[in-house]
């Protein structure tokens, strides 16, 4: 894999345009970099050039009506934000500290761990619950789009802007689990839902399920009981095989969390 002394530039844009006209280049191949944590470990031998997007003013939390996230902003500056942490029951920074050690969230951008995500990200796993939305910007285009996490794939030369996490109305809550070997390791399996809890009934249900598939998947519900939403999430889940665990055994456990999540949202 490259390193530095292998690459054979390195740029700091200050401005949008300037890193997206880097990345549009195709003689070169081109990446962006914003904590590396993911870059450095895994790039690809043929990258030749870095842009550095901490100089592009997108490291950030703006409170509000909606929550918004800048795409740079390290993982354990949004753990320690009080805005951050008063969000959905703090579903998304129980998340965050089950995603990564304490010196890698230092590190790790927002929009790099979203891009990097595997399918037990917790990261990813609550974003999904929590009805996040990515504000985009392509190289070769002339304005952003936002765009549902759910509906979202990496593309190249595409940079996320930022992560959006919308208002919660009145009664609505959220919970994240997870089944790890040890507290510290990744989950094996994990879950996180968000609902409008009304005397004691589920309404808008969204439940994220990591861990079942190459990236983690969400299922949504207007209304039902726990049992049913556990049992269809067994039934929707097509998990693998692996070093890990068995398909039996995170079909199993997903069963498990959905009704442990659910349940703690009524509390």
């Amino acid at each position: 894999m490259p390193t530095l002394r292998e690459l054979t530039e390195y740029h700091k844009p200050t401005t949008l345009d300037e890193a997206l006209k880097l990345l549009r280049r195709t003689s070169i191949k081109t990446v962006p970099l914003a904590g590396g944590t993911s870059l450095v470990a895994e790039a690809a031998r043929d990258v030749q050039a870095v842009v550095d997007l901490n100089a592009l003013d997108l490291s950030f939390v703006r409170p509000g009506p909606d929550l918004q996230l800048g795409a740079t902003t390290k993982l354990q500056a949004l753990a320690e934000d009080e805005s951050v942490r008063a969000y959905a029951d703090s579903t998304f920074v129980t998340a965050i500290l089950d995603s990564a050690s304490r010196n890698t969230r230092e590190a790790a951008s927002l929009a790099g761990s979203i891009a990097a995500a595997q399918g037990n990200s917790p990261l990813f796993t609550a974003l999904l619950a929590l009805d996040a939305r990515l504000t985009v910007r392509a190289a070769r285009g002339t304005r952003a789009d936002e765009v549902a996490l759910a509906y979202w794939t990496p593309q190249p030369r595409t940079l996320i802007l930022r992560v959006t996490l919308p208002a919660l109305s009145a009664g609505m809550h959220a919970a994240y689990e997870k089944i790890a070997r040890t507290p510290a390791d990744l989950p094996i399996v994990c879950v996180a839902a968000r609902a409008t809890v009304d005397d004691q009934q589920l309404r808008d249900i969204r439940l994220a399920l990591g861990g079942v598939a190459e990236k983690p998947i969400v299922i949504t519900k207007n209304a039902g009981s726990i049992e049913d939403l556990a049992q269809l999430a067994v039934a929707t889940v097509t998990p693998p095989d692996d070093y890990f665990a068995t398909a039996d055994y995170r079909r199993e456990m997903i069963g498990v969390l959905v009704k442990r999540v659910l349940s703690n949202l009524n509390r």
